[in-house]
């Protein structure tokens, strides 16, 4: 399964950590593309994805010049012709790409936290209807966007997941990837969701 990752982070490190994160969880290898990358569009659809994760990002999307400077990536959401995976920021990335607006939570939010489920999904296969992940983010979604369906809430945070209803497009605003083995559930749902993508 070719996983493409839109790098979304300034740091090297912090990079460098998603994509092993996402690799050890997925079992896959993974092909790194930088958001910053000329034609992302293009580049992202000539490695053949049959995934594309948008990762984290320390950028904040309330502000215009941040918005301007991912541009091309909400542009290859809107026109998404493979499945997309948005985590933290990347999910955020999604809710802009549908038209929806950011809110400050005027604190960073990073620890694992508890999240509901409220609405039964193929990602959430084989887990509890609360789950514990990981969240790492000082902004959330205003609301689900339009043509969406809400999977997922927590007290934080009220659209903590999502999935499109008619494209394999997904958002979670927790990331899955950085599971331990005393807190696996994110694994469980980045492996569900490459269950389901080879399956659909």
């Amino acid at each position: 399964m070719k996983i493409v990752v839109v790098n979304n982070y300034k740091e090297l490190n912090r990079a460098e950590r998603a994509v092993q994160n996402i690799e050890k969880c997925t079992g896959q290898t993974v092909e790194k593309i930088d958001y910053k990358e000329p034609d992302l569009q293009t580049r992202v659809a000539e490695s053949g994805p049959d995934l594309v994760i948008l990762t984290g990002s320390s950028a904040l999307l309330s502000k215009p010049r941040t918005r301007e400077l991912f541009q091309p990536e909400i542009d290859l959401v809107r026109e998404a012709k493979s499945p997309i995976l948005g985590i933290c920021y990347g999910h955020q990335i999604i809710g802009s790409a549908f038209g929806v607006p950011m809110r400050d939570l005027g604190q960073m939010l990073h620890a694992y936290e508890k999240v509901s489920i409220v609405k039964k999904h193929p990602i959430f296969g084989g887990l509890p209807s609360d789950l514990v992940v990981a969240e790492s983010h000082r902004q959330e979604l205003t609301k689900v966007p339009e043509g969406f369906q809400h999977l997922a809430q927590s007290t934080t945070c009220r659209v903590e997941a999502m999935v499109h209803r008619s494209k394999l497009i997904y958002g979670l605003q927790f990331h899955p990837e950085r599971s331990t083995d005393e807190h696996p559930h994110g694994r469980i749902i980045l492996q569900n969701l490459v269950k389901q993508i080879r399956g659909s």
